[in-house]
């Protein structure tokens, strides 16, 4: 007997008109239809007790019905009989006649003698978030659904939330021909058939503006006239429904959480809200339940994600106290924010490749053909009555020390977006938002983990998105607003000036005063190449547009132009052109496209210094000088002094130690999901993962968690098929971190200890325990940079090499002017690397066993340890 849509929808339930449609539009936007590439919608950790301790860094889904539930188990008495469109269209409920009693007497007799009736399976439950929720955060879920809740007579309600049936908007269609967005309850027209596996369309405005009788596609030509007309208001879908197996009601399969996924097989039992409620307060048996729902915090960390959850809990505890003593009330008075959890959900190395046309044109400056870099995804979870609810996301590129210039060791804050659902809803002591103070600080500490890492350039473009466009996250609330450019870089410039107070930033300047104001070296190859920029885009425009013979353009410019670059041939006229063109272009936002330094650059040579003496003067702040500049000046003027105004300003000197590579050895994560944000947004849109209000935002973090735990324990069981995985636990918990990271310890490295274990515990916390990650493919655990520093030191005094013979160790130049400058140095108190050097010196004494070590106040480390307790 075939099913009815058991399950989805009531069916006595009326239908809106208008909802069966001939035609569904392609859901998968093209790339080209977000023509504005950035956002700013204004990250969490839990609380815990870190001190101050100093740290060291160096779809699957082949569902076809999208979103509707498969269908439900109805009672035996209750089976639907089969039914003619024109029933199923009216919705009308019919009634099967029941057979004879001496019909059913006869089969009965016939089929007792080879039929035996099986024991009925137990079946199984957990295909509810509901059902791992306490019964205070049940009460929660169900209050906030009621909230607004409107009593509806005479016609079959949600059980929940009160509402009957409910609608999602439109999917976004954009037009084939000017590229705008079709509204919602517009008019547009399709081809018959689909173009090269695509589906077009075009908006009724350029439809009936066009004279001509074709339309030419994807360079197919379509006759006007034989294109279909669709309303766009036809493409909305119904939220489906699901019946409770206690109690038989109805409800919105958003409102009871019910996940799909997990039942595929349409064996379990779906149980409401309140039956579940009712089975806690009388402490019944609940069945079968595996409790198998995973929660953001048990997504795998890694080194990023753990670094910068830790420094946001200090950072808001010092919020609080800060506002507390503003306020004048007590620390109990102030909320934190509960529950946050930030995790990478996506890392893998891709590559931006150039268009071949701007690289043929850079040929003679050895401009690479493609710029490798790794991708990464940071999610924020804050869980809200239960259920942890995506509201930040944040999409970076990171291009490293083996990258070619000019990306060489930069990164590019791509994407950020989130929806306004943070809680709570306070303001700081410095009267910013909670939520802002939160978003700024997650940005500042992956800033401080990239210049840890050795990255020295931070670029952003601050773009926001037009009005009803989403960039990363589906669908945001009709009451969060869209910001302005000009809202969004002041949102940008606060954050970068909290950056320059903490010492995470050096300097802030903007694209046009870095790479167009100086009247010398002006090229193209000198600007950094990232796929989406503004002015990436811009100069592969304008060098298509230029036609010109490199003569006639050299006569157009002017002396100026010229001035300070030598002109060889054609190609180098046309790369002043092109500079002078897009610099005219870039200079009416040049604030918009912010370069960030996280390293000093040098003041003559504009090189960042990152290694050897950086010579600075105190008075003036701008003035930084690397040890190759500093020693040409000497040169003339004799002594460590430099003139300002006619005043005579001495110079200071600091150590510079930045990593001689960037090398992540953080864990790789890979998942087909966010793999990219068009793919991201398409697979949203796909099945309808909303954000635009806190019950679709509930459902969807929960969809999008299922969806990254399936992909992972998919990752992990295909490495654990090869053998390639080593099971590493914890020491003390036993849990298992072969995914994830964890921390070992330099006297002993079979101990590990998981991330939790070692937040919880002040006593590890003073062991000097380094994160590590782990085994996987058959590469060995890494450590972090206080290792490398460390073998550094070591080597370095113990290191007697001379100029005929000189030392290949990458940093044993760079500790020999650490030993040497601790030794002269007269306010080593003061000296922040002497006090640098000074930690690294107690670490080494802590885990040293040698009782004659000759490392300079190791033995006077150890003493200090013995008196204290601690060795």
């Amino acid at each position: 007997m075939p099913e009815f849509n058991k399950g989805v929808m009531r069916p006595n339930l009326n239908a809106v008109p208008n909802q069966q449609l001939s035609i569904q539009p392609d859901a998968n936007i093209d790339k080209e239809c977000y023509r504005s590439k950035r956002s700013n919608y204004h990250l969490g950790v839990p609380d815990d007790d870190t001190d101050e301790d100093v740290v060291f860094l160096g779809e699957t889904l082949p569902s076809d019905s999208g979103h509707h539930c498969p269908s439900k188990r109805q009672r035996v008495e209750a089976h639907p009989p089969p039914q003619d469109d024109e029933t199923l269209r009216s919705g009308v409920e019919v009634v099967e006649p029941m057979e004879s009693d001496e019909q059913t007497k006869r089969e009965g007799e016939a089929n007792t003698a080879d039929t035996t009736v099986p024991l009925e399976k137990p079946k199984k439950r957990d295909v509810s978030l509901v059902e791992r929720f306490t019964e205070e955060e049940i009460e929660m879920h169900l209050k906030s659904l009621h909230e607004g809740r409107v009593e509806l007579k005479n016609i079959e309600t949600c059980q929940l939330c009160g509402e009957s049936e409910l609608l999602f908007p439109a999917p976004p269609l954009y037009c084939s021909l000017c590229n705008y967005r079709i509204q919602d309850e517009s008019l547009y027209y399709i081809p018959e058939e689909t173009i090269s596996g695509a589906q077009h369309q075009i908006c009724s405005p350029c439809y009936d503006h066009c004279r001509r009788q074709k339309f030419t596609l994807s360079g197919v030509d379509i006759v006007k006239a034989n294109m279909l007309k669709l309303n766009n208001a036809n493409n909305q879908d119904t939220e489906a429904w699901v019946a409770c197996e206690s109690c038989g009601k109805w409800q919105h399969q958003i409102c009871g959480l019910y996940n799909p996924e997990k039942d595929t097989d349409k064996t379990s039992d779906y149980i409401c809200p309140y039956c579940l409620l009712e089975e806690r307060r009388s402490n019944e048996s609940v069945g079968v339940h595996d409790n198998t729902d995973l929660e953001a915090k048990d997504l795998p960390e890694t080194i990023l994600s753990h670094f910068i959850e830790r420094r946001l809990t200090k950072r808001l505890k010092e919020e609080r106290r800060q506002t507390a003593e503003a306020t004048g009330k007590s620390l109990d008075d102030v909320s934190l924010p509960d529950d946050l959890t930030l995790r990478v959900v996506f890392s893998a190395d891709k590559s931006t490749h150039i268009n071949k046309t701007f690289a043929d044109f850079l040929h003679d400056e050895h401009y690479p053909s493609e710029f490798p870099y790794r991708s990464k995804v940071i999610l924020l979870f804050q869980k809200i009555e239960g259920v942890d609810v995506c509201i930040f996301a944040l999409l970076v590129q990171e291009f490293g020390s083996e990258c070619s210039q000019p990306n060489k060791r930069s990164v590019y804050i791509s994407y950020l977006d989130s929806v306004k659902y943070f809680r709570p809803e306070r303001v700081t002591f410095s009267g910013e938002a909670l939520r802002t103070f939160v978003y700024h600080e997650i940005l500042i500490g992956y800033l401080e983990y990239c210049k840890f890492r050795g990255f020295t350039t931070g670029y952003i473009w601050s773009c926001p998105p037009q009005k009803g466009e989403d960039f990363v996250m589906y669908s945001h609330p009709k009451t969060q607003q869209t910001p302005s450019t000009k809202k969004l870089r002041e949102w940008y410039v606060s954050m970068l000036d909290k950056a320059k107070e903490q010492s995470v930033v050096t300097n802030v300047t903007n694209l046009y005063d870095r790479f167009f104001v100086p009247t010398c070296n002006i090229t193209a190859a000198r600007l950094p190449y990232f796929e989406g920029s503004f002015w990436s885009s811009s100069a592969e425009l304008l060098m298509s547009q230029e036609t010109e013979s490199g003569v006639e353009n050299v006569k157009s410019l002017s002396r100026r132009a010229l001035k300070g670059n030598k002109i060889k041939d054609s190609n180098d006229a046309k790369n002043i052109l092109l500079m002078r063109k897009l610099g005219i272009r870039i200079s009416n936002q040049k604030e918009d496209f912010i370069v960030v330094d996280l390293h000093y650059t040098c003041t003559r040579c504009s090189e960042t210094i990152l290694s050897g003496l950086r010579w600075f003067c105190k008075k003036c702040k701008d003035l930084q000088l690397c040890q190759r500049c500093h020693e040409l000046e000497e040169e003339l003027l004799g002594e460590h002094t430099h003139t300002m105004n006619g005043e005579e300003h001495s110079l200071s000197q600091a150590i510079m130690n930045i990593q001689s590579t960037t090398e992540d050895n953080d864990v790789i994560l890979g998942n087909n999901t966010f793999e990219s944000r068009q793919m991201f947004l398409s697979f949203s849109q796909k099945h309808n993962y909303r954000f635009d209000t806190l019950r679709r935002a509930k459902n969807s973090s929960m969809m999008i968690l299922h969806h990254l735990h399936t992909s992972n324990k998919l990752h992990q069981s295909q490495i654990s098929s090869g053998a390639l995985l080593q099971v590493v636990t914890c020491t003390s918990c036993q849990k298992d971190v072969s995914t994830t990271i964890y921390y070992t310890s330099l006297c002993c490295p079979s101990y590990r200890a998981c991330t939790s274990c070692y937040s919880n515990s002040k006593y590890l916390r003073l062991r000097h325990l380094f994160p590590v990650t782990p085994c996987i493919h058959g590469i060995p655990p890494r450590t972090v940079v206080t290792i490398e520093i460390l073998d550094a030191l070591l080597h370095a005094h113990a290191c007697r090499s001379t100029a005929a013979g000189p030392c290949s160790h990458p940093k044993c130049s760079v500790a020999k002017i650490l030993f040497n400058h601790t030794e002269v140095c007269e306010k080593q108190r003061a000296c922040k690397t002497c006090v640098h050097f000074a930690m690294v010196i107690r670490i080494h004494a802590y885990h040293c066993q040698d009782p004659n070590c000759s490392i300079p106040r190791c033995s006077c480390a150890k003493e200090q340890f013995a008196m204290r307790g601690l060795r």
